[in-house]
């Protein structure tokens, strides 16, 4: 029976983390959300921790450098994916749906909109809300594929990459690279 290299379990566990992570991550759902959210996090935490445990030059460190580096750039490229997306949407947001519930929040005061509750201020605006989202559906749908489908592709590449070849008890040629 052929022995697994050191370290190749705990690689691919994390590897299964960074799957769910991604997966809950595209999930309707707030609490998918931040439970992706909080496994990403323990993911970077654990990656780290078990780095600094490894052997330099491992299997164990070649594979927690890769995850830790997919995981800031993929921080870094949303940064750019997002700002992109905020300036396509800026020239199209089509407020008139919403001017209605503006109007009344600003007939409420300043002084009052600085004192609310936000459950309140949510009273005021969930008029309008349906109607607004409605007439910027195709709007924020491309802003949402703009902002997180690079993201998104980038990891599921990097993560297809780091399981192969931690399936077969390899190392990869360069984990610090971008791609």
């Amino acid at each position: 029976m052929d022995e697994k290299p050191k370290g190749q379990k705990t690689i691919l566990n994390l590897y299964a983390v960074f799957g769910v992570s991604l997966i809950l991550s595209v999930l309707p759902s707030v609490a998918a959300a931040v439970l992706s959210m909080i496994f990403f996090i323990g993911l970077l935490v654990a990656a780290y921790h078990f780095r600094k445990k490894a052997d330099d030059y491992g299997l164990l460190d070649n594979h927690t450098t890769f995850i830790i580096r997919t995981l800031w750039i993929s921080a870094f490229l949303s940064l750019i994916t997002t700002g992109i997306a905020t300036i396509y949407m800026l020239g199209g947001v089509n407020y008139a749906p919403f001017e209605p519930c503006a109007q009344t929040i600003a007939n409420q005061g300043i002084a009052w909109l600085e004192t609310a509750q936000v459950m309140e201020i949510y009273g005021l605006i969930e008029p309008c809300l349906h109607s607004f989202l409605g007439a910027n559906q195709t709007l924020l749908l491309n802003a949402l594929i703009i902002a997180g489908g690079p993201i998104m592709l980038y990891m599921v590449y990097r993560l297809a990459k780091g399981v192969n070849r931690a399936m077969k008890g390899y190392r990869l040629a360069d984990p610090k690279s971008w791609f």
